[in-house]
């Protein structure tokens, strides 16, 4: 079982951080105050820091599931691995995007 490191998570989600500060930028300096664009670069950078903080809190609650390990130690006679697999996609998937659209939103 691995243990729960922040630095480890914040890593795993550089593409979006990366992302996030190439739309700050954008924002300061492209685009021009009180327009459509300027909105929807600030409503995707905050679909993209809810994104991250969800993948921290997915990662904060369940540290024990290794999605790595379950998908690439699947044993070809069993079917659990997969299904645990598929299972813990599906709650990553749920509780990442109860974040998202509850960032996105305002609630």
């Amino acid at each position: 079982m691995r243990e729960w490191n922040l630095s480890r998570a914040i890593w795993r989600a550089r593409w979006l951080i990366i992302l996030f500060i190439v739309l700050l930028l954008v924002q300061s300096f492209v685009t021009s105050p009180n327009t459509t664009g300027r909105l929807m670069v600030y409503k995707l950078m905050l679909g993209i820091i809810a994104a991250v903080v969800g993948h921290l809190v997915v990662k904060a609650l369940y540290p024990y599931i290794d999605l790595r390990k379950l998908l690439w130690e699947d044993k070809a006679d069993e079917k659990s691995d997969a299904v645990k697999f598929l299972g813990a996609c599906v709650l990553r998937a749920f509780v990442m995007a109860a974040i998202i659209v509850g960032v996105l939103v305002g609630i």
